[in-house]
C-alpha cells in the first residue's frame, strides 16, 4: 500500500475511534447500552466549592447545626440581631453551632444591639459565651469587649440541664472581636469564633466556610 492510502487508512480508524467514543458516553444509554453502573457519566465542570454564597450559612434559613434552632435573625427592635447560640462538642471539637476556631464569623454593622440566647447542649461539660477582644480569643483571661457583653456566670458556665441565658449589648466601637467561652482551657482549645463590627456594614452578615448570609 502507498504512504497515501496509509495516511487514509490511519486517519479513518481515528476518527472511528472518536466517533464511538462520542456515541458511547453521550447517545441515550438504550441506544449505546453503557452500563451506567460501571462506567458513570464523565464529569464535564466543577462546582464553585470556595466561593461566596448568599444563603448557605447553617442554611438560607439561619438553621444551626443541631437542626432545630435557628441561630441567627433580625430582632424586634431596630437594628438588632438575636443570636441562637449553642455550645456543643462535636468531632471537631467543642463548638459554638458547630464551628470553632474562627470558622463562623459574625459581623454587625456599628451601632447594633446583639441579643444572644445561650443554651449548652453538651451533656459532658458546662459551657458559656462571652464577646472579648480579638487578642483574648485563645486566652485563660477574658474582659468584655462591650459593656454587658458577657453572659452571667461566665468563667462556671452552664451545664445541658440548666435553662437558657439571655443577654444583650450594644456593639459600640468598630473593630475585631472574638466569641468565646469562658470556662479554662475552653478556647484555647479551640472554642472561639469571630465577631466583628463594621462602619461600613448596611446589614449584618453570618459567614461560615458554606458562604456568607446577609440577614435580612
Amino acid at each position: 500500500m502507498s504512504l497515501k492510502g496509509l495516511l487514509i487508512s490511519a486517519i479513518g480508524v481515528v476518527l472511528g475511534i472518536v466517533l464511538w467514543v462520542v456515541a458511547y458516553f453521550e447517545l441515550p444509554n438504550d441506544v449505546s447500552h453503557r452500563n451506567l453502573a460501571a462506567n458513570p457519566p464523565v464529569a464535564t465542570s466543577v462546582g464553585n466549592t470556595t466561593g461566596t454564597s448568599t444563603g448557605s450559612a447553617g442554611n438560607s434559613t439561619g438553621q444551626g447545626t443541631s437542626g432545630n434552632t435557628a441561630f441567627y435573625s433580625l430582632g424586634p427592635g431596630q437594628n438588632t440581631l438575636t443570636l441562637n447560640i449553642e455550645g456543643v462538642t462535636t468531632d471537631a471539637g467543642m463548638t459554638f453551632n458547630g464551628y470553632n476556631n474562627g470558622q463562623l464569623k459574625i459581623t454587625v454593622p456599628v451601632g447594633w444591639t446583639v441579643q444572644v440566647h445561650f443554651v449548652n447542649k453538651d451533656t459532658n461539660m458546662p459551657h458559656s459565651v462571652g464577646f472579648v477582644p480579638w487578642s483574648q480569643r485563645t486566652g485563660s483571661s477574658f474582659t468584655a469587649a462591650f459593656p454587658g457583653s458577657l453572659m452571667n456566670n461566665f468563667q462556671s458556665g452552664i451545664q445541658a440541664t440548666d435553662p437558657a441565658v439571655e443577654f444583650s449589648f450594644k456593639a459600640t466601637t468598630a473593630g475585631q472581636y472574638a466569641m468565646v467561652c469562658g470556662i479554662p482551657g475552653h478556647a484555647a482549645n479551640g472554642m472561639w469564633d469571630e465577631f466583628d463590627v463594621s462602619s461600613s456594614a448596611k446589614s449584618p452578615t453570618i459567614t461560615t466556610p458554606s458562604g456568607t448570609v446577609t440577614v435580612k
